[in-house]
């Protein structure tokens, strides 16, 4: 009973970061557009409530584990470069929904057409399909990037890691290099592009750190060649 109150404990904490992350990400660009009837904006942040929801229920469903692991982040065992990650991921993420904001709200100087809103929704879909499948799949998938010793970390083959060796960056590049099309901002793919190296940073520095310090993982990347795209990194 104890054991089923601090999961459902977890369950809430997730739920309410990932939810005050997205209330905050709108508060950014609303206040920064200075308006809020904002329609391809709506659509963007509607998808995400989505997304998030679905998660969630796929979660519960097929690896609850998960929403425990992220639901806390183990800082003491953060190395140099994840620290580093996760100050310009919140630092690059941040001023995409500025820039966006400022760009459709307040200056509009980009308009581009109804065609980048269904190229963006088509790109999110397709991130948010790799993102929830790589944790789903993967047990280990925590939001601090160590080897998780007192889990007996494995290494994950099966999925999407069939096809690249993290497709949860991958997924997630896509996720958000989508959203300055979906809302309407061509300059908001400036951080767009900043953030996507960060993702590209941390990519490096884990595959190494699981390759010198993950049984099995280096005979998983002579079959697993790739990182993020296929047949380029």
């Amino acid at each position: 009973m104890e054991k089923n109150a601090v999961f459902w404990k977890a369950v809430a904490r997730r739920a309410a970061q990932v939810i005050g992350s997205l209330f905050f990400m709108m508060v950014l660009f609303f206040f920064s557009a200075g308006r809020l009837d904002l329609s391809r904006a709506w659509i963007f942040f509607s998808l995400y409530f989505v997304s998030l929801f679905f998660n969630m229920v796929l979660f519960l469903k097929f690896n609850p584990e998960i929403i425990s692991v992220r639901s806390e982040m183990i800082r003491g065992e953060m190395k140099w470069w994840d620290k580093l990650f996760g100050f310009f991921y919140t630092i690059f993420l941040f001023i995409m929904f500025i820039v966006c904001g400022l760009d459709v709200g307040r200056f509009q100087l980009s308009s581009p057409r109804m065609e980048f809103l269904v190229v963006g929704v088509v790109i999110f879909f397709v991130g948010w399909v790799f993102v929830a499948w790589a944790m789903v799949e993967n047990r280990f998938f925590e939001t601090t990037v160590r080897v998780q010793k007192e889990r007996d970390h494995k290494v994950v083959s099966t999925g999407p890691y069939a096809i690249v060796r993290h497709p949860g960056y991958a997924g997630m590049i896509l996720f958000y290099g989508c959203t300055p099309f979906i809302i309407g901002s061509l300059y908001g793919l400036i951080p767009a592009l900043l953030l996507a190296a960060a993702f590209v940073f941390r990519t490096y520095f884990e595959d190494r750190l699981l390759y010198e310090e993950l049984p099995e993982y280096k005979e998983y990347a002579k079959k697993v060649r790739y990182r993020l795209v296929p047949f380029i990194w």
